[in-house]
């Protein structure tokens, strides 16, 4: 008599005798075949014994009825040792009598015992072991090269491509066309969605790079243990096939083919919790994925939850400039790139402050390392407002530091990011921009100004602009500006001032400017030290402002010589 062998985490292992010639498979207590889980449907699936052999056939379950990876759209023949996927719930089916497949069952899990430990799945013919190569929350600064730049950009152009779109079911599919362009490399592409109630995984857009039809399970090819992992701890991964270290651990079993290279991040919507799941995965030995792609699938990533949530927000939110989701996005794209530490030079000290608004540009600042002991130091200020900006900030970032490594002089690097940020923008954005190169050696100063407010230099008591004259266009605004480069020496005790427009145009209740003038005096007479400078510009606007809301990202770099 032929069996079912039903395996769940919750009840483990058990056999079903197919006695009749109909038996439904669901979790309503009258079902033939029940099953206690709240991702099956009350009347799932139906078994039906025919002359020929048992067929199956979904009984338009919410969440559908695989066997051997491919999704039920008809009743179908099953054989023996076919493998059936109900949701979660794995199911293999037996020609034989019920105490043979006990007994295969027991041999399967004695000799998992063996090898040192049990397997949570029954076994799946051609299933590789797969291994989390890596793990992150957030994109790493400075972790770009050139192959990951170029997919910033695409994924920046993903963001103004979806701005203004009004449904779910017409942004997932475009971002998953859009990805397949960014990783040529990629095979499958799957958007899953926390639906409903309990937050059922459901897929709700998929690519396939060749006609392939189907896939393992309703998490898509994702395995139950890395869905459920991304989406409670909204950690993105990259995986990769080869031994686990643990079986019985989260980097088992995957996916349903071998030879797989796979990334995976949580669809992340300002309200900071994970709304699904969006993977890729490639085949190809030689074109695995790589930790940069890793980052551009969560900036990417970040750009789907936000609108998976502006989406739903649109139906009942009134037409406004920016919706509230979009402002939470905007700074988590932010945040991920801007540097998380100061620098250490012998003789200078450092200071910075970033403190994002409810209304966001997207302020940058970045310290890179050139050749020789010499440190880059940028800030630049991305006109418009929402994710875009923001994602725009964290691709120039990359841009940055890629013309500075490429390009013989301050001038000539800032030249070529302005005709790489010239070409790609299409008027979308311009960018404000100014560049200071530190030798702390011959203690001098190098900057090119593109647009930005100008630095100021304290010297003693006198606080004056820097490089005012010289200060060329925006990038972005045009394709072949000549830009200047200043240098000027620093003595002991120079402290330079950096800053966005969010501290210069602070306002308060009654409409007032803080104003440049006012900037100057309070810099000029604060105690010295970089660290006090700062700390007391920031504590007179805050002071000047009152009650009233931030309506600007702040931004501020200060370094300074020390004292002979």
């Amino acid at each position: 008599m032929p069996t079912l062998e039903v395996f769940t985490e919750s009840d483990g292992t058990q056999f079903f005798d197919l006695t009749a010639d109909e038996m439904v498979v669901g979790r309503d207590q009258f079902c033939d075949i029940v099953l206690r889980k709240h991702t099956v449907s009350r009347q799932h699936a139906r078994i039906v014994r025919a002359p020929d052999g048992y067929y199956i056939e979904d009984l338009s379950s919410l969440n559908g009825t695989y066997v051997n990876g491919h999704r039920l759209e008809r009743r179908t023949l099953i054989k023996d040792k076919d493998r059936i996927h109900i949701y979660e719930v794995v199911a293999v089916f037996h020609e034989g009598s019920p105490e043979a497949a006990r007994a295969a069952a027991a041999d399967g899990q004695a000799r998992a015992a063996e090898a040192g430990s049990l397997p949570e799945e029954p076994a799946e013919a051609g299933h590789a072991a797969s291994r989390v190569v890596a793990s992150q929350g957030t994109a790493v600064e400075g972790q770009t090269d050139a192959g990951s730049q170029a997919r910033f950009r695409a994924a920046l152009k993903i963001s103004l491509d979806l701005e203004g779109k009004l449904g779910v079911d017409q942004i997932l599919p475009k971002i998953l066309d859009s990805l397949f362009e960014i990783f040529p490399q990629a095979v499958r592409g799957y958007i899953l969605l926390a639906e409903g109630a309990n937050g059922h995984l459901v897929p709700r857009a998929i690519k396939h790079r060749q006609s392939e039809k189907g896939h393992s399970m309703t998490f898509g090819p994702i395995s139950r243990k890395t869905a459920l992992h991304v989406m409670s701890t909204a950690q993105a991964l990259l995986m990769d096939d080869g031994p686990a270290v643990n079986p019985a651990e989260l980097n088992q079993s995957v996916l349903d083919l071998q030879s797989l290279s796979m990334i995976c991040a949580p669809l992340m919507g300002p309200s900071r919790r994970p709304l699904g799941i969006l993977y890729l995965d490639a085949t190809d030995p030689k074109r695995r994925f790589q930790q940069q792609d890793l980052d551009v699938l969560v900036a990417v990533a970040t750009i789907a939850g936000q609108e998976v949530e502006s989406a739903g927000e649109r139906q009942t939110t009134s037409d406004s400039p920016l919706f509230p989701n979009q402002l939470g996005t905007a700074k988590q794209v932010q945040l991920q790139f801007l540097p998380q530490r100061r620098p250490e030079v012998a003789g200078y000290e450092f200071y910075d402050h970033y403190q994002p608004a409810d209304e966001i540009g997207g302020d940058y600042f970045g310290y890179i390392s050139l050749p020789d002991g010499r440190l880059a130091l940028a800030i630049g200020d991305v006109a418009g407002k929402g994710v875009s900006a923001a994602l725009l900030m964290a691709h120039f970032c990359a841009e940055v530091r890629n013309c500075l490594a490429t390009s013989a002089t301050p001038a000539e690097a800032v030249e070529q990011l302005n005709q790489d940020l010239s070409s790609e923008m299409d008027n979308y954005h311009f960018v404000t921009f100014a560049l200071c190169v530190l030798d702390p050696r011959e203690h001098r100063l190098t900057m090119v100004n593109a647009g930005h407010l100008p630095p100021l230099r304290r010297r003693g008591r006198v606080v004056e602009e820097l490089g005012g004259k010289e200060s060329g266009l925006p990038l972005g605004c045009a394709a072949k500006p000549n830009y200047e480069q200043v240098e000027l020496p620093l003595e002991p005790g120079d402290t330079i001032v950096l800053y966005t427009d969010g501290i210069s145009e602070a306002m308060n209740a009654r409409g007032d400017v803080y104003g440049s003038k006012r900037m100057r005096d309070v810099i000029g007479r604060s105690p010295r030290g970089v660290e006090r400078v700062g700390q007391t510009l920031l504590d007179d606007v805050k002071r000047f402002v009152g009650g009233r809301l931030q309506s600007d990202d702040i931004c501020l770099v200060c370094f300074a010589r020390e004292d002979s």
